[in-house]
Formats: C-alpha cells, sequence, structure tokens
C-alpha cells in the first residue's frame, strides 16, 4: 500500500509540473508580412 500511494504521490507531481509548464507557454504571433512594390510595376492599369 505504501508503494502506491508513494506511485500515486509521483504521478501527481510529474502531471502538476507537465500541466504548468503547457499552460504557460503563450501562442505564437504570426507576424503580417508586407509586399514591397517594385519600380515600374503599378498595379493600377
Amino acid at each position: 500500500m505504501k508503494k502506491l500511494m508513494t506511485l500515486m504521490l509521483g504521478l501527481a507531481l510529474a502531471t502538476g509540473t507537465v500541466t504548468t509548464a503547457f499552460a504557460q507557454d503563450q501562442p505564437k504571433k504570426e507576424k503580417k508580412k508586407k509586399t514591397k512594390k517594385k519600380k515600374g510595376e503599378d498595379t493600377k492599369k
């Protein structure tokens, strides 16, 4: 019974640390790329 309680404690501590590690990750922000116009090229015709 003591081994079972030790195993359950270890499992609870491991899952607690994993969930807090994943909870701290911030979502990546996608940067908008600006398109550069080349000289001599007009979009209006």
